[in-house]
């Protein structure tokens, strides 16, 4: 079986959990509150409508490969780890004032669009977004909820848990270091690395591979290591290509609009090298369309053009294929069962043809 079959078919198992898991969450909330029972309703959908599932597949390899054999319980942590993402983009999407996610609209826009009738644009506006902060933090009540259900012992549930504060207290961090660089002019490579290594790399990979491992009874603090020596290279990686599909991807593809990274604003590697590389004409031209709302195609293909003329495109997809190649290397050294050491092989080249 192929990584893509692999993944498939836990998209498909973790995917019937979230849509249980849901079910439960909004039959309760219409008992007591219609406006959560709503904003449930349409994250679900957000939910269901796209996502590869790539955090819930990792915790499952990790656990599989390190002798788990429950499976019915880890595909229920598996169903956890995605509403605990899906939490933090509900916020995140308010933070970037994304409009869409897999080509529904966000949570925090389909409400300001459903109630501004009878009240300002600004009152819907903070309306919207209020309600979906409240209901990413029910996301993140349900995810913790299912993990204390799940039925494994209280060592490994306690050691689970623990990690997953981990894991968000350090997104959290991640999350506060872009706003900052979003906000700076001088951004450093460095800087911007390190944010994609608290925002992305360990909640996306490293953190599922831990919890996995830690709810397989795992304690070997070398196994812990050469995971993480896998897992943050291929999260920068990961971070890097979705910049680049961010502002180069498929609108059908991605979910979300081509100019949604640039009328935001955003300080990748890519435009933080562009700046270094580029002439003075170059520069201006990036730095009045970086951050302007509304933009035209004959703009974002000019802002496209600057990335490219500049090498900052290169340099990006570059610097990706080095980190991929490293995490590569270092899985070859974890102690896994075959299928399992396969899928996260398979990743690696999964993310190298990556395009959405």
């Amino acid at each position: 079986m192929n990584f893509q079959q692999m993944l498939g078919g836990l998209k498909v198992a973790i995917d019937k959990e979230i849509e249980h898991y849901f079910d439960i969450a909004i039959k309760e909330a219409q008992k007591s509150d219609k406006l959560i029972a709503e904003a449930l309703t349409h994250t679900k959908k957000i939910a269901l409508a796209g996502g590869k599932r790539i955090r819930g597949a990792l915790l499952c390899q990790a656990y599989f490969g390190l002798g788990g054999k429950e499976k019915k319980k880890i595909l229920k942590v598996a169903a956890a780890i995605e509403l605990v993402h899906l939490f933090l983009l509900v916020h995140d999407d308010i933070i970037d004032r994304g409009d869409l996610r897999h080509n529904q609209d966000t949570l925090h826009k389909m409400l300001e669009k459903k109630y501004r009738k009878n009240i300002s644009a600004e009152q819907a506006k903070h309306f919207g977004e209020s309600i979906a902060i409240i209901g990413g933090e029910m996301l993140y009540v349900i995810a913790n909820k299912i993990i204390l259900e799940a039925g494994f012992s209280l060592q490994e549930m306690t050691r689970a848990l623990v990690q997953l504060q981990k894991i968000v207290a350090t997104t959290i961090i991640g999350q506060s270091q872009d706003i900052a660089i979003e906000y700076s002019k001088n951004a450093t490579q460095q800087e911007v690395l390190a944010m994609y290594e608290n925002k992305t790399a360990r909640y996306t990979f490293e953190g599922p591979l831990y919890v996995g491992a830690m709810l397989a009874g795992c304690n070997d603090k070398k196994t812990f290591a050469l995971l993480s020596e896998y897992a943050m290279p291929l999260g920068i990686a990961f971070q890097i290509k979705d910049d680049v599909l961010g502002i180069f991807g498929s609108q059908k593809k991605m979910g979300k609009s081509v100019a949604s990274d640039i009328e935001e604003g955003k300080q990748s590697l890519l435009v933080i090298k562009a700046r270094l590389l580029a002439t003075k004409t170059e520069k201006k031209q990036l730095n009045s369309i970086l951050g302007k709302n509304k933009l035209t195609q004959k703009e974002i293909l000019t802002f496209q053009n600057i990335l490219k003329s500049t090498g900052a495109l290169t340099y990006a997809e570059k610097l990706a294929a080095q980190y991929l190649d490293k995490g590569k290397k270092e899985i070859e050294k974890v102690v896994l069962l075959p299928q399992s050491k396969e899928f996260l092989v398979g990743l690696v080249q999964y993310l190298e043809k990556r395009e959405k």
